[in-house]
């Protein structure tokens, strides 16, 4: 029973706001470790003093975000939130937030135009470049995250997260190529599923069906349960801004604006 317990607490968080969180932690305990305090429990003023020392080098809504550490540690504890309705971190980070302003850059929008730049960047006889291609259009079309399509390593994939092949329907008839999404960050209990159509656009350069296809046929393995589109996030995004270097604000998200 208590490792079942131990099992289901290491699940609390997905893997990425895990490693997030273990990132804040480190920053926090070498705070304490200059500061010569305690992690728990901390005063209001020791909790002003961390936003402090981060707003030395982080944006002001990093800075927010490193704080949740704090919340998570006492609450961990047993201990009460020192952040909750502290007006010295409320009046600290709102004086950070007028000396350093707090403008969001936001990532710019892939076009059509620029797709089809791309295209013609592609050599389509490689199956590496299908497999780029394939999974652009349909994060275009689809407005699908990079973490419905490929996991942050190699032996990372995990098919209940990622699309398999089996999650892939071509209706001749309807001239439509369905895609079944039981995951997503909005989704990570799979609660719901989603069904996405996509519908044939052949001959035009940007068909996502013809795209995806295409893709399936040149990679391997062929098998039901394989990654869809066997890339990792990190390769996908070298590919991305080595095809459009010009472009500086540019990322996966960018398929979704």
């Amino acid at each position: 029973m208590a490792r079942e317990l131990a099992v289901y607490r290491s699940s609390t968080f997905a893997d990425n706001t895990a490693k997030t969180y273990r990132t804040h932690l480190k920053s926090y305990l070498d705070f304490c470790s200059k500061m010569a305090i305690p992690p728990v429990p901390v005063t209001e003023r020791s909790v002003a003093l961390f936003a402090t020392y981060l707003a030395r080098r982080l944006k002001p809504s990093s800075t927010r975000q490193y704080l949740n550490i704090v919340r998570l540690l006492h609450l961990e504890s047993g201990l009460p939130n020192p952040l909750q309705d502290s007006w010295m971190v409320k009046s600290t980070l709102r004086g950070i937030d007028r000396v350093k302003g707090c403008e969001v850059v936001r990532k710019a929008p892939i076009t059509p135009t620029m797709l089809l730049e791309m295209r013609q960047r592609l050599n389509f006889s490689k199956s590496p470049d299908c497999v780029f291609w394939g999974a652009c259009l349909l994060m275009f079309f689809g407005l699908l995250r990079k973490s419905n399509l490929f996991a942050n390593g190699a032996k990372s994939f995990d098919p209940k997260r990622q699309l398999t092949r089996d999650c892939f329907h071509v209706d001749a008839q309807a001239r439509t190529l369905s895609v079944m999404v039981t995951w997503s960050k909005n989704n990570q209990f799979k609660e719901r599923k989603q069904l996405i159509n996509l519908p044939a656009l052949t001959p035009h350069p940007l068909c996502p069906v013809t795209a995806i296809v295409q893709a399936f046929q040149l990679s391997s393995p062929k098998t039901p349960k394989a990654q869809a589109f066997p890339m990792t996030s990190q390769n996908f995004y070298s590919k991305l801004k080595t095809l459009l270097p010009e472009s500086q604000q540019i990322s996966s998200h960018s398929f979704r604006r």
